[in-house]
Order: C-alpha cells, then sequence, then structure tokens
C-alpha cells in the first residue's frame, strides 16, 4: 500500500506539471472503488483550475479554482499517471481520465480498486471530509516530544497500533512503521506507556529518518507503486527488516522475525528490539 512517502513523490511530480491546467473533461470507469465514486465528481473538476498539489497523510490533494479539493487515496494498488500527449494514455485498470484544456490528460489506475476519488465544494480543507479526522503528521514541526509523549502516555495499546492509527498521525503504513520501530530499537508489541522519555525522542527521529530517505529514493516499490511518470521507487534497498523475515539482522545478526499483529504482518529484531 503507497504510504505518506509515496504519496508525497507523486505530489511533487504533480506540483511540476498540472498547477495552472484547466480540466476540460473527465471520464470514469463506472466500476465502484472502495466506495462508488459520486455522481458530482465529474461536475465539480470540470471546468476548476489547478491551483495547489499536496499531500494530507497518505491523501493526495488537489486544490482547484473556484475553490474546491480533489482528494485521490491509492488503496492498496493505485497509481497517477501523467501524460502531456493525450495518445500516450490509455492503460489497463483505468478507472478515472482528466483531460485537461491543452491536451493533457491525467489517469488514475487501480487493479484492486481500493482507492478513493472525492471531490468536495468547500472554502477551507479542514471541512473535507475525508481529511478532517486525519491526526499529526509525521514530518511536521509539531511532531515532537512535547506532543507525542502525552499521546503515548494516555494509552496501553500497543505502539505499532498507535502509530498505525490514522487519526493520531496521518501517513504511517506498515513498511514505516516497522523500519522506524528498528531504528528505534522498540518493539512493535510494546506498551505505549512503557516507552521511556529517551526511546520516544529516538522514535522521532527514525520516523523522521526513514521517510525523509525513502521520499529521497522516490518511495518503496515491491510491485505496485510508481511515481506519475512511471519510474518505481528505490528505497527498497534501504529495507531493515520489512519482509526480511529469516534473514539475519545487518546490525546484531539475530535473525529477522515475523509476527502477526491484528491483521498486519510486524518485521523486526528479536536482538535490537525489545
Amino acid at each position: 500500500m503507497p504510504e505518506l512517502p509515496e504519496v508525497e513523490t507523486i505530489a511533487r511530480r504533480l506540483r511540476r506539471a498540472i498547477p495552472g491546467r484547466t480540466i476540460a473533461r473527465v471520464s470514469l470507469s463506472g466500476m465502484p472503488l472502495r466506495r462508488p465514486v459520486e455522481g458530482s465528481f465529474i461536475d465539480i473538476l470540470r471546468g476548476r483550475k489547478i491551483i495547489r498539489v499536496h499531500r494530507r497523510g497518505k491523501y493526495l490533494v488537489i486544490e482547484l479554482e473556484p475553490r474546491a479539493f480533489w482528494v485521490t487515496h491509492l488503496g492498496m494498488s493505485g497509481r497517477i499517471f501523467f501524460y502531456a500527449d493525450a495518445c500516450a494514455a490509455g492503460g489497463h485498470h483505468t478507472h478515472a481520465t482528466v483531460t485537461f484544456s491543452d491536451g493533457a490528460v491525467l489517469e488514475y489506475r487501480d487493479p484492486r480498486r481500493f482507492g478513493l476519488l472525492a471531490a468536495r465544494e468547500s472554502r477551507s480543507i479542514g471541512e473535507v471530509p475525508e481529511l478532517a479526522r486525519l491526526g499529526k503528521d509525521p514530518l511536521s514541526r509539531s511532531f515532537n516530544l512535547r506532543w507525542l509523549e502525552p499521546v503515548l502516555r494516555s494509552t496501553r495499546r500497543d505502539v505499532k497500533s498507535l502509530l498505525l492509527d490514522q487519526s493520531k498521525i496521518a501517513g504511517l503504513g506498515n513498511i514505516y512503521v516497522c523500519e522506524a520501530l528498528f531504528h528505534a530499537r522498540i518493539h512493535p508489541a510494546r506498551r505505549c506507556d512503557r516507552i521511556s522519555r529517551r526511546e520516544m525522542k529516538s522514535l522521532i527521529r527514525a520516523i523522521s529518518r526513514v521517510l525523509r530517505r525513502a521520499i529521497q529514493c522516490r518511495g518503496t516499490t515491491f510491485s505496485d507503486f510508481a511515481a506519475s511518470d512511471g519510474s518505481p521507487g528505490g528505497n527498497q534497498r534501504y529495507l531493515r527488516v520489512f519482509r526480511r523475515e529469516g534473514l539475519r539482522c545487518r546490525r546484531c545478526r539475530s535473525v529477522i522475525a515475523r509476527v502477526r499483529q491484528g491483521n498486519r504482518s510486524s518485521y523486526y529484531c528479536p536482538g535490537c528490539q525489545n
């Protein structure tokens, strides 16, 4: 599933390509995604001009004028492609095609159809329902010990489930939570209220480190993810525990383990993380 670095990679690419363009036509496949695309989606987008592209958690946010927001969540396998020439468009599993007035095309493809497409007429991004309940952005300046300590102290949840809770911290997914916990030397099943202040500081640094490096590498690609120009990410070569069960830890030489937590696999080093 695309996480914060993958969505940020797409946002940065589109930020150079689509602001200033006006949407002329929108076509949909008619097939439902995570939920059916609302009938107002086409009417809200058509005729509007793109003024800004950015990310909120795992959501790609495109701001429009007159004031509206086009929100996309990539789900498990969603991909966005931009073509300056419409003749190059038309890939398999395309569920939305946005054609600009100059002939350029943006396509949303999603083989597994767990993604989301929505358009909202609103004056404020805080009024967009898909975004209103999202928690703290882990790359924001306010993601610090002063904020995180009371959040962890107030719950007996395991640390991994809290880090994955999008209403607490928006953008983290299984890959980068596993990696950050490894770098912070914290076991994924550790109770939040039993993490020391020193470990919290280490965790904040680790989250920032793994996310920023992944963004520099244009994301992590195993099978589905690609940037809007079709190129894969390169961060997979830096992974220390994710999908490395049975291999030796590069730090202590213990064997990387995998356990089931909730409905996800957790990868960790029994020698380094406690």
